[in-house]
């Protein structure tokens, strides 16, 4: 290793939802939390804000970002990651007590929480997962509307308020869905509540199948970054460890990881372990990313790639093999009745497997009729996996 490297841990963070060093990209959607915030806090209503995009465009990283500035201005704001057959008042029933002692001493918010917590029983929603045994059912809506009604009410005496901020949102039912949405309408239109959420890209029209008045939604796009905000992606959490990126390096690995947030961290990552093993370190050069890329291309083949194909059922791989074919003439992006045609079947008889699709995350819809892989280079593992199969 490198004289200097072992004082040098590597600041990039290829992990789902783990925060990079540097949060560049994204200035636009956090001023429009902390807008949400302003105006709440003035007395004044906000539409909720839903962030739309693709997996691994930094989704989670934001709304953690969004629950930890609300909570360091002294509101009640818990992240909640939501999965396929949880509701989110037992998500919510998971939420650590953590914020009971965050929250500003005195504030009349703050002994809210506390009287809730130490209540228990029907409103132990507040409590931590281990309150929540499994076998106790769900605390009914009306319950989780009483709760977040009472510490808003309390809130609003501190000129403060209370916000959930909740991730993955597709992943629930449609009846819990219009649940929130019944839920979150009520209390946004009387007190400080603020509902802010992300999900993958049909999350609108899912949202609009739950419920009616989705046009208090706000949604967001949160797409791939810009070429100048890779680089500043990459080249900042170097610069906070005393690290350059020689500029033909940087090039390279902004190219390869075609602005997708989780690339950059992961391109960036394995690069700085080959430089922290080279003489030239710390300096990341040309031949450390080119090193690197291989090592990064096998973890993408097999962990993100692979998974998403393996986990496809046959018809929905013939789908995706239709869609790779087709786009070595159309482009990225092909019409789903091209699909249905090579496939040589009715549009409706394959609606069902590209809806199946689309709520996997595997594909997505950019425009209407139009289709296209969700992940860059995926339509090229697609092919690879098509000849082995021919």
């Amino acid at each position: 290793m490198a004289t200097g490297a072992a004082a040098r841990p590597n600041p990039y963070t290829p992990g789902a939802g783990d925060r990079p060093r540097a949060l560049v990209g994204r200035s636009e959607q956090l001023a429009l939390a902390e807008s949400v915030r302003s105006q709440l806090e003035a007395g004044y209503s906000a539409n909720s804000l839903l962030y739309v995009g693709l997996r691994g465009v930094g989704k989670t990283v934001l709304l953690k970002e969004i629950a930890d500035r609300l909570a360091r201005a002294g509101w009640y704001a818990p992240y909640l990651e939501l999965r396929r057959g949880l509701a989110i008042d037992a998500a919510i029933g998971a939420v650590a007590d953590r914020f009971a002692t965050e929250l500003p001493s005195g504030a009349q918010l703050t002994r809210r929480v506390g009287q809730l917590l130490r209540r228990g029983g029907g409103l132990q929603v507040l409590g931590s997962g281990a309150n929540v045994p499994a076998n106790r059912p769900a605390p009914a809506y009306e319950d989780l509307a009483k709760v977040l009604a009472s510490l808003a009410e309390a809130a609003r005496q501190d000129g403060l308020g209370v916000a959930l901020v909740v991730d993955e949102l597709q992943a629930v039912s449609l009846a819990s869905l219009g649940a929130i949405v019944h839920l979150v309408q009520d209390l946004r239109d009387r007190l400080p509540f603020a509902f802010i959420g992300a999900g993958l890209p049909h999350l609108p029209s899912y949202i609009a199948r739950a419920a009616t008045y989705t046009e208090r939604f706000r949604y967001e796009p949160t797409d791939n970054l810009h070429e100048d905000e890779a680089r500043a992606a990459v080249r900042e959490p170097a610069a906070g460890e005393a690290v350059t990126w020689d500029e033909d390096a940087l090039t390279q690995v902004v190219s390869a990881a075609g602005g997708y947030p989780y690339f950059l961290q992961l391109f960036s990552f394995e690069a700085w372990e080959v430089a922290a093993r080279a003489d030239t370190f710390p300096r990341i050069t040309s031949g450390d990313v080119k090193a690197a890329e291989p090592i990064a291309r096998r973890q993408i083949e097999a962990g993100i790639y692979g998974v998403r194909f393996d986990g496809a059922t046959e018809t929905e791989r013939k789908y995706l093999f239709a869609m790779s074919e087709l786009m070595d003439v159309q482009g990225e992006r092909v019409r789903s009745g091209d699909v249905a045609r090579t496939l040589n079947r009715e549009l409706s008889a394959v609606s069902p497997t590209r809806d199946a699709l689309i709520r996997k995350g595997i594909i997505h819809a950019p425009d209407h009729g139009l289709l296209a892989f969700s992940i860059p280079g995926f339509k090229q593992y697609v092919a690879g996996r098509a000849a082995e199969d021919a």
